[in-house]
């Protein structure tokens, strides 16, 4: 095979109008799906359902550990250890849900509301200084 030995002060020329081409269509079929609020609602409401249900079982798990260790009595240092251990686990699951669930919260509502009215580039930024 022959090929023409590859000269450093004159690059391959690249073909602009084919990448335009290829590029294009793959940019404009992202653009042109359409926005289907109502699925996007139901989205939001399975996952805020998600979130709702983690943190009941984190709670409940907690109260069904501190049932159990409250009928134990007196606690050897291992079985203190434990409970600790449990219920610190038990609780920072149950905070990180309700956090995570005010978040989503938050976030669905804050949109609600940008979506009200038009705003300017200049209304975005002058809120922020």
């Amino acid at each position: 095979m022959s090929s023409l030995p590859s000269d450093p002060h004159n690059p391959p020329q690249r073909d602009h109008v084919s990448d335009l081409s290829i590029s294009e269509p793959e940019t404009f079929t992202r653009l042109s799906t359409p926005f289907d609020s109502r699925k996007i609602f139901w989205r939001n409401m399975i996952s805020l359902s998600w979130r709702c249900l983690a943190t009941a079982l984190s709670l409940s798990l907690l109260m069904i550990c501190l049932r159990i260790f409250s009928r134990m009595g007196e606690l050897s240092h291992m079985e203190q250890r434990g409970f600790n251990t449990i219920t610190i686990l038990l609780g920072a699951s149950a905070s990180l849900g309700i956090g995570s669930m005010l978040g989503h919260l938050g976030s669905m509502l804050r949109w609600r509301l940008l979506a009200r009215k038009k705003y300017k580039m200049q209304d975005v930024c002058d809120s922020h200084f």
